[in-house]
């Protein structure tokens, strides 16, 4: 499996729930967008860019903090707004 970061590129592609870095795992990069795009839910990532997560990889800074889908065992589960992801 691997493991891509996807964050828009250009402003045109920011989310107006200020979401703009995500971090998920598929057997290729069209696996991992499909379901970082399914926690998220719309608007969609597809015009983000991807960065596979690889030896080497450029240190990154995430200003705000994580938010996971409902029901992980890793990230808190609640937006600034104290909604779920995709809700």
């Amino acid at each position: 499996m691997a493991i891509f970061i996807f964050h828009p590129a250009n402003h045109a592609d920011r989310r107006a729930d200020g979401i703009g870095f995500v971090l998920a795992e598929g057997a290729d990069e069209a696996a991992a967008r499909a379901s970082a795009g399914a926690m998220i839910g719309a608007p969609g990532i597809d015009g983000w860019s991807a960065v596979p997560v690889s030896a080497g990889i450029d240190p990154v800074a995430v200003q705000g903090l994580p938010v996971g889908k409902p029901g992980n065992a890793t990230w808190p589960d609640r937006t600034r707004a104290d909604r779920a992801l995709n809700a």
